[in-house]
């Protein structure tokens, strides 16, 4: 008979991996409802079952610059960190994503003689590679959601294993609710800041001014709420918005166009089939330096995926509102460029059909 772990402490930094989180956490339970599990993460998380002791809200910086002003406190998480493990015992602790603070856990998981699984390693293959050999001496497991990363990590003879993308199974199982709204506009266009205060803070006022200079079209706009609301204040009372929260793919769905902040949205709306832009804009100091740093031609995981420029990304400087307005109504107005994004999505969707993926991982995460 295979022995079964039951002791799990999962760790998540923010919004995408509360979501996968959530999905693990209800498929390790189905399999044993006597599982312990505790975990760092967010709301989806708590709703899925286990024990929350932190939520991610309190310590997911983003960017070089924001993590160094915030050192303080990201050294006092990691040492709270290690007293709940220790007072929690766990046979095994689950890392999701989030690896300038994972890795430091890694390290000190493999010294208690904790086993260590990676879901969402670190993206080495687009920078700071030098991690790759922390990953190999500190990560016992390690279980990926991209294609093309797989053969990178095993150049490295790292244990990686890859059952496709969850994210696929997540929206196809989706129950759509439509979003009521009182309307005469010409188009619907959603807007995705992001998850974290620097990444909403620095695209809400680009934000703003392309509501303002649209005025005949609606904007569903994505807002958090596990940050200060008073960063959407700018946009809060436009006439033309509409501030939704829990509903993402709701509002994207029934959307003509998005702009996203990247990371996994990205490919959320891919796969939701609405044509896109990818933004971003961080710190000027973070942006040098990452420049820097970065080995990668893209930053978006659509791009990444196909391995070419199928959509827009504007990023830092093209991060304005002259350019994005641009590119909005050349997707509305070109059908022929619409129809393009839309026939690279099938692509995306054609790699990452994949069913069954979180049950996978998590009976493999079962046996000892």
């Amino acid at each position: 008979m295979v022995q079964r772990a039951n002791n799990f402490f999962l760790i998540a930094g923010e919004k995408s991996g509360d979501l996968y989180g959530s999905k693990l956490i209800k498929e390790l339970l189905n399999i044993n409802p006597n599982a312990v599990i505790n975990y760092w993460g967010g709301d989806m998380m708590k709703e899925a079952g286990g024990n929350l002791l932190q939520h991610y809200k309190s310590y997911n910086f983003m960017g070089f610059y924001e993590v160094i002003k915030n050192f303080h406190i990201f050294l006092n998480k990691i040492n709270l960190i290690k007293k709940h493990l220790d007072d929690t015992k766990p046979s095994v602790v689950i890392l999701i994503d989030f690896p300038g603070f994972n890795l430091r856990l890694a390290k000190y998981c493999k010294r208690k003689g904790i086993k260590v699984i990676y879901f969402i390693p670190p993206k080495v293959w687009a920078w700071n590679s030098k991690r790759i050999y922390q990953i190999k001496k500190h990560v016992d497991i390690t279980f990926s959601i991209l294609p093309f990363e797989v053969d990178f990590y095993k150049k490295y003879n790292l244990k990686i294993f890859y059952y496709g993308s969850p994210l696929y199974s997540i929206i196809d199982e989706y129950k759509f609710k439509k979003i009521e709204f009182k309307s005469n506009y010409k188009n619907t266009i959603s807007l995705l800041p992001g998850s974290r205060v620097s990444e909403v803070s620095n695209s809400i006022p680009i934000f703003k001014e392309i509501i303002c200079s649209m005025p005949d079209n609606l904007f569903f706009v994505s807002y958090v709420d596990h940050i200060d609301s008073t960063l959407y204040e700018p946009i809060k009372n436009l006439k033309n918005v509409k501030l939704i929260t829990g509903r993402t793919y709701d509002l994207v769905k029934q959307s003509d166009v998005a702009v996203t902040v990247s990371g996994t949205a990205s490919l959320e709306v891919a796969l939701l089939n609405i044509p896109q832009i990818v933004v971003y804009k961080t710190s000027y100091l973070s942006y040098l330096i990452g420049k820097m740093l970065l080995k990668i031609n893209y930053i978006s995981l659509v791009n990444l995926i196909l391995n070419k420029q199928l959509i827009k990304e504007l990023i830092q400087n093209d991060f304005n509102p002259k350019k994005v307005k641009g590119e909005i109504n050349r997707i509305l107005s070109n059908n022929d460029y619409n129809n393009k994004i839309k026939n690279g999505y099938k692509e995306i969707i054609r790699v990452l059909n994949k069913r069954n993926v979180i049950s996978k991982i998590a009976s493999h995460i079962m046996e000892k």
